[in-house]
Formats: structure tokens, sequence, C-alpha cells
């Protein structure tokens, strides 16, 4: 389980998210990553906020997201 203390949040502009279907996609497959405590979507903004412990890296994220068929953009 990812403690408080340990935790830190990500946020990802995330390109091709183009419905309902790709936020619960997206908030399925990171929310299974070990490590990863909680996986918001903003429709609007195409962002992914992710909150997760610090031992998991933004690339691992950022390689799921792209193996999902979506673009990272910095």
């Amino acid at each position: 389980m990812v403690t408080q203390k340990n935790t830190t949040q990500s946020v990802y502009h995330v390109g091709g998210i183009k419905g309902d279907h790709c936020r619960d996609r997206i908030e399925h497959t990171l929310s299974h990553l070990q490590g990863v405590a909680s996986v918001k979507v903003d429709m609007a903004s195409k962002q992914v906020a992710v909150s997760h412990d610090e031992s998991l890296t933004s690339s691992g994220i950022e390689e799921t997201l792209q193996s999902l068929g979506y673009s990272v953009q910095g």
C-alpha cells in the first residue's frame, strides 16, 4: 500500500483522449501499476494526474500511456 509521506503527484498532458472509453482505459490501466495510489483524467484539459509512490518513475507511467496508444507531451 502507498503511504502518504512517500507519495508524489505527476501530471501529464496526453494526446489522443477522445471520450469516456479513453478515460476509463487510462484510469484502469494506470491504477493497476504497482505504486499508483490514484489516477484522475481531466477530459477538458487532456491531463492525467497520477498520485504514486516515489519509487515509480515518470518514464514508467509515460511508457504505459504510450503503450496504450496515447502521446505524452512535455
